[in-house]
């Protein structure tokens, strides 16, 4: 089939669609590529103007007030109660004039959006808009970058709002941040990164929906004004992912006990965020997540996480070896292990010492093990996978992914044996990939 024929007839198959199935196949072209469609046939020519969702990146315009016009006439045209989904690429290094910020008024105020979004491309070039999306109460989607926010209405309401994505979004204040969240009964999935220049010290999270939010430090560098606190109530929240960030204070008033964790931060050696993550059922942690939590634990022996049933974490094969077997200690309910052993470049000694330190008694409640880990000198990956083997009683299966990219090779005959070696739990099954 070529071009969109298809037989001797050349008969055009895609044309003869109903025109409501081709408007929705245009949804996943930008605007510019549904309007270049219009040369593929009569029938496809105004096809575009029935799409209900404009996706428009201002380089393709020759100056702001032409996109304001294109923008216009598509309303005008269609009517402002049509449009759905409205989407605006940008990577000007200048503020946005006048004339764009009335037309995104009018596009958040007057049309029934449900999918709004603004994607800056270009270093840290902010658009000044007010914050007016409070007016839209059909919003179900609101994705912004390097926009740079007024004070909001605490008493406006955005009733439909599920998603809410902030990238480098710079509020005047804490509490214009928090009403915008507050202001959103039904949200679901949060994502937030913090600018430079944002304003923002104190963090409150209040929602009574939130099933995912999403937190992350995008800038490596400094940050002025560095978010500092952070206070959670979220009583129905299913996954939280912390990234790349460094608290001072973690509250976290409500939320449930059947939360998903995936944690890749460094918090203070006072911080109450580890109480509640003690008693997390499913945890994904990154290695310098797991030497916090590690120190943590050899000042406090007692310390359990009696509720962990599944954990995934990052450990160096060949550097601070005594982690692994304080963790397991620390984990007496475990059932589903997953290790992604890498190779400190900077240590040389160390990696033999491991399984000295893992005591037997640790394994008992494991029933799934997955380890990831390239192809070692020593083989330190086959000898732990041997450990699970020897002393996980209830252990039904063993997965062992190699990273082959190292070119290297166990020694012939190592793979066999450890095959062989004695399994503590007769249902156990050992899989290499």
């Amino acid at each position: 089939m070529q071009g969109g024929r298809s037989g001797t007839s050349g008969e055009d198959r895609i044309s003869m669609l109903p025109e409501p199935l081709l408007c929705h196949i245009l949804t996943y072209l930008s605007t510019k590529e549904s309007v270049r469609t219009g040369v593929l046939s009569s029938r496809w020519r105004d096809i575009w103007l029935w799409v209900p969702r404009l996706d428009l990146h201002k380089s393709d315009f020759s100056e702001d007030n032409t996109c304001v016009s294109f923008i216009d006439k598509f309303l005008n045209f269609r009517g402002e109660s049509y449009l759905r989904g409205f989407k605006l690429n940008t990577d000007n290094d200048d503020d946005e004039g006048p004339s764009v910020e009335a037309c995104l008024v009018r596009v958040v105020n007057k049309c029934k959006i449900h999918h709004f979004e603004i994607e800056n491309h270009f270093g840290f070039c902010f658009l000044e808009m007010p914050l007016v999306f409070s007016m839209c109460d059909t919003l179900v989607s609101l994705k912004l970058s390097f926009v740079m926010m007024s004070d909001y209405d605490q008493s406006c309401s955005l009733p439909c709002l599920e998603t809410l994505h902030l990238e480098k979004v710079v509020f005047p204040s804490d509490e214009a941040a928090e009403a915008l969240i507050s202001s959103s009964p039904v949200l679901k999935d949060l994502k937030m990164s913090q600018s430079r220049d944002d304003s923002v010290q104190i963090l409150r999270v209040r929602s009574k929906s939130l099933k995912i939010f999403t937190l992350e430090r995008v800038d490596t560098g400094r940050v002025e004004n560095c978010l500092d606190t952070v206070v959670m109530d979220t009583p129905g929240l299913e996954c939280l992912n912390l990234i790349d960030y460094q608290y001072t204070s973690f509250e976290i008033v409500s939320m449930s006990e059947t939360v998903k964790f995936d944690i890749d931060v460094v918090l203070s050696i006072t911080c109450n965020f580890l109480t509640f993550v003690s008693h997390a059922r499913d945890m994904t942690i990154s290695r310098r997540t797991l030497e916090f939590i590690y120190y943590h634990l050899e000042i406090n022996r007692r310390s359990k996480f009696h509720g962990l049933a599944r954990l995934r974490a990052t450990i160096f094969l060949n550097s601070s070896p005594e982690m692994l077997p304080v963790i397991l200690e620390a984990c007496p309910n475990l059932k589903h292990l997953t290790l992604e052993l890498v190779h400190h470049f900077l240590v040389t000694e160390g990696t033999s010492r491991l399984l000295n330190l893992l005591p037997p008694s640790l394994t008992s409640s494991l029933e799934y093990v997955e380890i990831k880990s390239p192809i070692t000198d020593k083989a330190t990956e086959l000898e732990l996978v041997r450990y699970f083997l020897e002393n996980s009683t209830a252990l039904k299966k063993i997965v062992l992914r190699l990273n082959q990219s190292c070119l290297r090779e166990h020694k012939p005959g190592l793979l066999k044996q450890l095959f062989q070696s004695p399994r503590c739990s007769r249902l156990c099954q050992f899989v290499i990939l």
